[in-house]
């Protein structure tokens, strides 16, 4: 198959890619935790005493999917909206089916929209994602900084944040090491194969403007999906979504802590009650916040 460079005037919206078909390495847990320093399985054992997958993975598949057949060096993760339908566990089968949905531009950022589908050996669909991408990263951060820089006097501190209420869940503090972003996006390649990226070489990062590796926006979902899981065990993975933006890199350094706040608010949605969650994860170290958005639950029973 022909890699084509996805330049934003003439994105192929419509354009379909796969399937594809991976396995999911029986060690995949043990090596994801290790990157989150977690010692343990055993929230991830379901009824049946199968372990499953923790998912964050299926959010970033356009990384190895899409890129079969089309190569976007310099771009970041945006945006992200997920919804898990059914868990997969270690050892399964998956296909992986991408599409090119959409391009937008905001703010001088060119944005490029991936639609992701899983299913499973069984015909099952266990997975539907859409990613936004900002294709030309370094110019909107060279911009921004300009902007920043222009509206801030030289030697006058910006002020401190206000404080927040404490949020009811919490996950965290997990102080980010080089070497955890490398075990994360190592689990990732175990599945899909391997991916020279902004986030395992030093050298692509820096041509992208950054000053070094960074783990992927989808490191904070894997965070939430491990807070999740230990509250609501397997019943968060069938019908449980998220709908998050990407807000700041994730660098060696970072302290990330995820936490979510239950809204109190419900929707319904094919006649299912919805609890609505606001989540985030703050940078500990600096409290900047790095991703923001919203999670749902459907209320099984």
């Amino acid at each position: 198959m022909t890699v084509e460079s996805l330049v934003y005037e003439t994105v192929p919206i419509g354009d379909r890619v796969g399937p594809f078909t991976y396995v999911v390495p029986k060690d995949f847990n043990r090596k994801r935790f290790a990157s989150y320093s977690i010692d343990e399985t055993a929230f991830v054992t379901g009824p049946d005493g199968r372990e499953y997958a923790e998912p964050s993975f299926l959010c970033g598949q356009h990384s190895w999917v899409m890129r079969r057949r089309y190569s976007w060096g310099g771009s970041v993760h945006a945006k992200c909206d997920v919804a898990h339908l059914k868990p997969i566990h270690l050892g399964a089968t998956i296909h992986v089916t991408g599409q090119v949905s959409g391009k937008y531009e905001r703010r001088g950022g060119r944005y490029a929209v991936f639609q992701l589908q899983t299913t499973d050996d069984d015909g099952d669909l266990v997975c539907r994602v859409e990613n936004t991408m900002l294709l030309n990263f370094r110019e909107v951060a060279t911009l921004r900084k300009q902007s920043r820089d222009a509206a801030q006097p030289s030697g006058v501190s910006r002020p401190a944040e206000a404080a927040r209420p404490s949020l009811v869940l919490s996950f965290g503090p997990k102080p980010l090491q080089r070497e955890d972003i490398l075990r994360f996006f190592q689990a990732e390649e175990d599945v899909y194969g391997l991916h020279p990226s902004i986030h395992n070489v030093e050298t692509i990062a820096q041509a992208a403007g950054l000053p070094d590796i960074i783990a992927p926006g989808r490191y904070s979902i894997g965070l939430m999906n491990c807070m999740f899981v230990r509250l609501y065990g397997e019943r968060w993975l069938r019908g449980a979504a998220y709908s998050v933006s990407f807000l700041q890199n994730l660098l060696p350094g970072v302290v990330a802590q995820v936490q979510a706040d239950p809204s109190g608010q419900t929707a319904l949605h094919d006649a299912t009650p919805i609890g609505t969650f606001n989540v985030c994860c703050r940078d500990a170290a600096s409290g900047r916040m790095v991703l923001a958005g919203t999670a749902s639950f459907p209320r099984h029973g």
